[in-house]
């Protein structure tokens, strides 16, 4: 009996907090970032150029376990280019996600902590491109992209002396997308609405820690990666007449760049 309580209370140690482990951090977070983004529908469209966001986390810690929210929203001056309708300079986007994640600090060893972490999380990205013309003549539309996904992660803390390493892995399950083209600006009888159900996401940053005289400095760079499968079809008509079915073809998504935070 004494050597079960003895494991178990060497357990317990083990899911303590240590003063030296690199625990995740609490309170508000505030940041900037900075990435270059990607939009490729394969042998079809791409769009390409500079983001620029903010960023803010607020996280609560009862014990080892924590709860965050997060959110980013950005803006980027993107370029189009289509083998069937043209090119075209100086579309602005706009992104913005939300994440509600809860999880853990496990210590591993007097400076390494690993926690693990789920819960969910809900995309944007507004095209605005309605009413730009591209180099055929081919007039745009506005659209919206929506994900709602199960993000499933784990974030590494190593303790330097005052300096911490953060690397961190996420997989995303996307759980529904929608697919709004507004149609209607270009002549159609309706906007379209296209439903998505397949596709993933992965996400990774190597962030370094520090404290400093005006809040806990953080900095380092990022990816971001979405796979969508193509979406259902919808119908689509011009002048009161049947014109046929469209969908949203399979694409993906890339957002690389840096990000320099601080905590409070």
């Amino acid at each position: 009996m004494r050597s079960i309580l003895a494991v178990f209370a060497l357990v317990l140690a083990g899911l303590a907090p240590r003063p030296g482990a690199a625990q995740t951090p609490t309170g508000l977070e505030l940041g900037l970032e900075g990435y270059f983004y990607s939009y490729i529908e394969p042998n079809f469209v791409r769009q390409d150029g500079p983001f620029a966001g903010l960023d803010a986390r607020y996280t609560w810690k009862p014990g080892r376990y924590f709860i965050s929210l997060d959110a980013i929203a950005a803006a980027g001056d993107l370029n189009y280019a289509s083998n069937g309708t043209g090119r075209k300079a100086d579309i602005w986007n706009y992104m913005g996600d939300v994440r509600v994640l809860a999880g853990g600090d496990l210590d591993l060893a007097p400076a390494v902590t690993a926690s693990p972490y789920s819960g969910l999380g809900y995309r944007l990205l507004f095209d605005k491109a309605g009413g730009k013309v591209t180099t055929t003549g081919a007039v745009g539309y506005d659209r919206l992209s929506q994900y709602l996904y199960w993000p499933i992660g784990v974030t590494v803390g190593l303790r330097f002396g005052a300096w911490e390493l953060r690397p961190n892995a996420e997989f995303d399950y996307l759980i529904r997308g929608w697919q709004n083209s507004y149609l209607t600006e270009v002549g159609f009888d309706s906007d379209l609405e296209n439903a998505q159900h397949h596709g993933y996401g992965l996400r990774g940053a190597l962030m370094a820690a520090t404290p400093t005289r005006y809040g806990r400095l953080s900095f380092g760079p990022f990816i971001r990666y979405w796979n969508i499968s193509r979406s259902e079809s919808a119908a689509v008509a011009v002048g009161g007449a049947p014109a046929g079915t469209a969908f949203e073809p399979a694409n993906h998504t890339l957002e690389a760049g840096l990000r320099l935070s601080l905590g409070f």
